[in-house]
Parts: structure tokens; sequence; C-alpha cells
């Protein structure tokens, strides 16, 4: 899908996966795959690149009866095409739930917009965009107005401060990872992923993803630096604990839940106002 700000590749035999985001200048933001991995690969074993789409869970877990899958069941899902709207969508099996995306470029960038219903009865529903964006040394995230983050990783769920040290990819050892979540009592709209050139890519989101998560991981699992920038539909990561703390909105049938994401790319002479 060329654009005249983002370029995009999707592969919808992978879960409507974004395989490629480039700039003008053909700088690519996404990491990229060393291979396409096999259907029913565990998801970290698989590619770990690009942009795919988590629901309805980013971790495993039990919900209604229903066991669902590391990252949800659709990353892994082959989605029907829609030439005629742009449209790509699939069947969620594990709760029984439709979804639907669709991407228009922009003069700068991108416009996603998603829908999501449930086929029959009302089921607990969690969305997270999941972008792994190359992160070099001296990338950081800025998020407006946001002062205090909770560190999900940990048990307790503390709370920092938000920082420059915690934005940014180089604080994260090699080999290491961090997950943070924006404080879920502030809704979180928009954030900006700033290469160390200034130039940026901003993601802007509707109210139906009042939370954030930020992912850093230093070749953990990722074969090279990546910061991902997840907005989310509920908190945090598990359907079921985002259940059981009421911060899930719930499907029904023939009454869709729609959401949508704008990216806005800047490059380095943008930004130094070259």
């Amino acid at each position: 899908m060329p654009g005249p700000a983002l370029s995009a590749i999707i592969d919808p035999t992978r879960g409507a996966k974004i395989t490629s985001l480039k700039d003008p200048r053909g700088v690519e933001w996404l990491t990229q795959a060393a291979a396409t991995a096999k259907p029913g690969t565990p998801f970290i074993d698989a590619e770990m690149a690009g942009w795919d789409e988590c629901a309805p869970t980013i971790v495993s877990c039990r919900v209604n009866g229903c066991d669902l899958p590391d990252h949800g069941d659709l990353w892994d899902s082959s989605f029907a095409v829609d030439k005629d709207t742009s449209t790509v969508s699939a069947i969620g099996h594990s709760l029984g739930y439709e979804f639907r995306r669709r991407v228009t470029a922009t003069r700068t960038g991108l416009y996603l917009e998603y829908q999501v219903t449930a086929l029959d009865r009302p089921v607990p529903f969690l969305y997270a965009a999941h972008p792994q964006f190359l992160a070099q040394p001296g990338t950081h995230v800025d998020v407006p107005r946001l002062r205090h983050v909770v560190d999900v990783l940990d048990p307790t769920l503390p709370r920092h401060e938000w920082s420059a040290p915690l934005a940014t990819i180089d604080t994260v050892a090699p080999g290491g990872y961090r997950k943070l979540y924006a404080d879920p009592d502030k809704p979180t709209y928009s954030a900006r992923l700033i290469h160390p050139d200034g130039a940026s890519l901003e993601m802007n989101w509707s109210m139906a993803c009042p939370y954030l998560g930020i992912w850093f991981d230093n070749s953990a699992y990722s074969r090279e630096p990546v910061i991902a920038i997840e907005p989310a539909t509920g908190y945090f990561d598990a359907l079921d604990t985002a259940v059981a703390h009421g911060r899930a909105p719930q499907l029904q049938r023939g009454k869709p839940l729609s959401w949508w994401i704008k990216l806005t790319i800047t490059t380095a002479n943008a930004s130094r106002g070259v």
C-alpha cells in the first residue's frame, strides 16, 4: 500500500500483519522477519517482527471456559480480503467474534479503522496493537502529559514516575526487556516513537482504547532491539486479569465495538525545518 508519507506491506495470510512501514526516505520502521513462520508456531517462536493484531488477549489465559492462546488467535489466522473496501477480516474462534480492519493512506501517514462484533453470546474482549518498531540506540518514547507508569512484569505492580531513563531502549540491558503501562486511571490517547536523528512516528487513537502498554525488548525475544507502542482496549495483557479488574469491554451481537489508530510520520529533515 503506497502512500505519500508511509508505505505499508500487509500479509493477509499471517494475521493481516503489517510487515513493513517505510517513510519517504526509504527508512524501515518495523523490525523484519528472518523468515515467515508456519501456521501453528508459538508466538515467541514465530516471526517476532512487524505489526501484529493481538486479540482477545495478549497473555494466554482461560476465560468463559475457553483457553485463549498466547497473543490471541488473530495473529496466526488467515484473513479474508475485500479489495473493494480495502478491508481485511477474520473470525476469532476462541470466544466467537468477527474482527475487521481497514487501512488507508493519508497525506501524513496511515489511518487504521477497526470493528469487532460478537457472533453469538456476549463476550469480554481485549485488543492491543503490537507494532515492533526498530529501536536503535538513542530511540525513545514520548507520551504527552504522562506522569506515572506501572511495571506489570513485577507481581507487586509498582508505580514509577515516568522519566527519560524509563522511556528509552538504552536502559534495557542486552537480552533484557521491560513492560510498562501508562497509569490506567489516566486514559492515554497518543504516543510518539523518536529516533536519535529526530525522525518520529506519532500514534494517536480513539477513546475505545484508553490504555497504553509500552514494551521494550533489547534482543530478548526479537532478533534486534525493538519498542512496541500498544494502545489497548483492556488493562492489562491477560483478558482474565482485565475482566477481574473491570477493565475490559463486553462485545455484544449486533453492536460493533469500533476504534481507530492514526499514524503520522515526521522525517528528520522535516523535524529540523529543512
